[in-house]
């Protein structure tokens, strides 16, 4: 019984991948239609493709949450290959250091730590535009299409019965 609550309630929460044009057709068919029969449509058929579409939606969100657990732990890997690569690094240029005679190497090594570290400002930064300071500069008033009068010529106008 706890079973079968704990599926009804599962059920609940997920979204209805039925699209809301189609569900209305299926709920026709297992309302007002549903002793209506027709050339391959009924509420049976329209029931069953409806059990087929949640399967599939079912399997879809498996797939997204195994997806995400893979790039995760991908993302972990990635870190701790960075972490011991950085490593590496360091006691590389140690070694380049204490031993004069491994130019090469130490080139070798500047070039990849600056690179490593182009790498790192690039991804990092993102071109933003500074915020502007102050007041908006000011915009001209547009003039209208007629001509300008007079305020007394307007008043005066007005003034005429």
């Amino acid at each position: 019984m706890t079973t079968a609550t704990t599926t009804s309630t599962s059920r609940e929460l997920e979204p209805d991948p039925v699209p809301a044009e189609l569900r209305v057709v299926v709920e026709l068919f297992t309302g007002e239609l549903a002793k209506v029969s027709f050339p391959d449509v009924d509420a049976a058929v329209l029931q069953r493709e409806v059990e087929v579409l949640s399967t599939r939606a079912r399997e879809v969100a498996r797939a997204r949450d195994a997806l995400a657990l893979a790039e995760s732990a991908l993302a972990q890997r990635t870190a701790a290959l960075a972490q011991l690569a950085a490593r590496g690094l360091a006691y590389a240029r140690i070694y380049a250091e204490a031993h004069p005679d491994q130019v090469e190497l130490a080139r070798k090594l500047d070039a990849t730590v600056a690179a490593a570290a182009q790498r790192t400002v690039g991804s990092l930064a993102t071109p933003v535009a500074p915020r502007r300071r102050g007041r908006p500069p000011r915009t001209p008033r547009a003039e209208l299409p007629f001509e300008r009068t007079d305020r007394a010529e307007l008043l005066a106008e007005a003034a005429q019965p």
